[in-house]
């Protein structure tokens, strides 16, 4: 039982470190313009709001998100030693919920909003199978004679 909390802990951990990873080289490619604070959610907010955002930087942004629901369900599995899937649609259900948080208090392009729910679910059942996978308990056990 410890374990599997601590495989849902330290995957939120590790999801959230590899999201803020990509957002700060998203940050340092597609730069704020000058004059807008980015410590000042309410002046990013009306950037965003007047001028949108690149679209490249919408992508690094599906990146980490998906990514970060990828990384945490990777790290459960390993922690866990198992593919459990149970923890990996909990951890896609996390990721989701702060997404359409996000999605609710900065506007978005359809096709964003759409593929960034879209995706983390997915992205960390992938993530458990594979750490999970990379651990040799996951397989159901091979008979020897």
């Amino acid at each position: 039982m410890i374990r599997k909390v601590l495989a849902v802990l330290f995957g939120i951990v590790a999801g959230g470190v590899f999201n803020m990873a990509i957002v700060t080289v998203s940050n340092a490619v597609y730069p704020l313009p000058d004059g807008i604070d980015p410590n000042d959610f309410n002046a990013f907010k009306a950037h965003v709001e007047a001028h949108g955002m690149p679209t490249g930087a919408l992508v690094m942004v599906l990146v980490a998100h998906a990514g970060g629901s990828l990384v945490s369900g990777f790290v459960c599995g390993l922690i866990a030693t198992r593919s459990w899937y149970v923890a990996g649609i909990g951890l896609g259900i996390l990721w989701t919920c702060g997404g359409i948080a996000m999605l609710m208090i900065l506007p978005a392009p359809t096709w964003f909003a759409v593929a960034d729910v879209v995706l983390y679910i997915p992205a960390a059942l992938l993530g458990v199978w594979t750490g999970g996978a990379l651990t040799l308990r996951s397989s159901p056990p091979v008979p020897t004679e």
